[in-house]
């Protein structure tokens, strides 16, 4: 018996992780250095995943198309994509990368619709509409308490912090339609398994030459890295790819780019953050546009 909105609700389950990963992210960047920290999460995530795929069974080495596909898939949204967005994290802070890095939705939605010959219909692109320019209010407008910076907080930092975001928001949008474009027909813990263990692979060299020392000594970091590891790769991407297998690529990308709207209701509710009142406003105007791209 099929599961109305299963896709949908797999998407809104990655945004979540996606809103949570970051504030442990800019952690461990911090502590460890983003090639070490993404060394470490890349390497713990990829034997979670085959462990898990392993237990279930799911681990099908027939269909090669779909493994390489996966696997370069991963090397550049994974091993490329995120390690330079959390550098651009540390670099600018959350909010100022958010804001770039946003727009890997509407390019993925727009090409993946033209790539994969989905029909959009007018309601459909309205609520598209709504949804992104609801996201970015939600970004742009940021809380009195919130930082508006990354570490370095300097122009000539901020303007590698810049370069590296349009890196990462490049490789998302490349990472996400090799993804799609087989991920219907392998299970999706598997299919994390290959995007991660290609990343992991793939970054190896860089780490061995760039990693440098780690910023913190001991070992109370590690959480950190398994938290990350849980959340943004275990939680976020499998989430993503059952989102890619169960619906369309506009739904699953509508939904999966909520993450700063989750992030202030998280924050508000947890943290007892402060958001003005036009990150709210945007908030709503996400979620509306949202609701009507998936009911048109």
């Amino acid at each position: 018996m099929a599961v109305p909105f299963l896709g949908e609700g797999f998407a809104l389950g990655a945004s979540v992780c996606w809103a949570i990963g970051p504030l442990v992210a800019y952690k461990g960047v911090e502590a460890l250095g983003t090639f070490r920290f993404s060394m470490y999460r890349f390497f713990t995530a990829a034997l979670a995943l085959f462990l898990i795929a392993f237990a279930l069974g799911d681990v099908p080495l027939g269909n090669t198309r779909a493994m390489a596909y996966l696997a370069a898939s991963g090397v550049i949204g994974v091993a490329l994509g995120e390690a330079a967005l959390f550098q651009a994290v540390f670099l600018l802070g959350p909010r100022r990368s958010s804001v770039i890095f946003a727009l890997h939705a509407p390019l993925t939605a727009v090409l993946g619709s033209v790539l994969f010959r989905e029909a959009v219909m007018p309601l459909t692109l309205l609520g598209v509409t709504l949804a992104f320019a609801g996201v970015y209010a939600a970004v742009i407008f940021r809380a009195p308490t919130e930082k508006a910076g990354g570490v370095y907080h300097k122009p000539e930092r901020a303007r590698l912090g810049f370069l590296l975001v349009a890196v990462a928001l490049a490789c998302q949008v490349a990472g996400a339609l090799l993804a799609k474009e087989v991920v219907d027909g392998v299970a999706p813990f598997f299919a994390s398994f290959l995007r991660t263990f290609a990343a992991t692979i793939a970054f190896l060299p860089v780490f061995l030459v760039l990693r440098g020392a780690p910023r913190a000594k001991g070992s109370a970091h590690l959480p950190i890295v398994l938290v990350s590891a849980l959340v943004s790769t275990i939680g976020g991407m499998t989430l993503l790819l059952a989102a890619l297998a169960s619906t369309g690529i506009v739904r699953a990308v509508i939904l999966s780019s909520m993450s700063p709207v989750m992030y202030i209701l998280l924050m508000s509710v947890l943290r007892g953050e402060s958001f003005p009142v036009q990150a709210w406003i945007g908030s709503i105007v996400a979620v509306v546009g949202a609701a009507l791209a998936i009911l048109a």
